[in-house]
């Protein structure tokens, strides 16, 4: 990976933090929340956090009221909602 790839994926990383995103885990697992912060080993804290498997037309599994920390080894993608 090139310098200027970290660099714009570090930049789209920081620009995101504090608004509502999209993690799914590897195992299927879907979280949408708000982006508290992330780390270089893409380990991910939210808050006001619903799961969901797969997608989100599957309906809600549950809602956390207190923080959700992600380890990022299981997680596939981010994405700004």
């Amino acid at each position: 990976m090139s310098a200027e790839t970290n660099s714009v994926s570090s930049q789209f990383l920081s620009n995101i933090i504090g608004k509502p995103v999209n993690v799914k885990l590897y195992s299927g697992m879907l979280y949408n929340g708000k982006l508290e912060s992330i780390d270089g080993f893409m380990n991910i804290a939210l808050s006001n956090t619903t799961e969901h498997y797969e997608n989100n037309a599957n309906g809600m599994l549950r809602r956390y009221e207190n923080d959700v920390f992600l380890r990022g080894t299981q997680v596939m993608y981010i994405s700004e909602v």
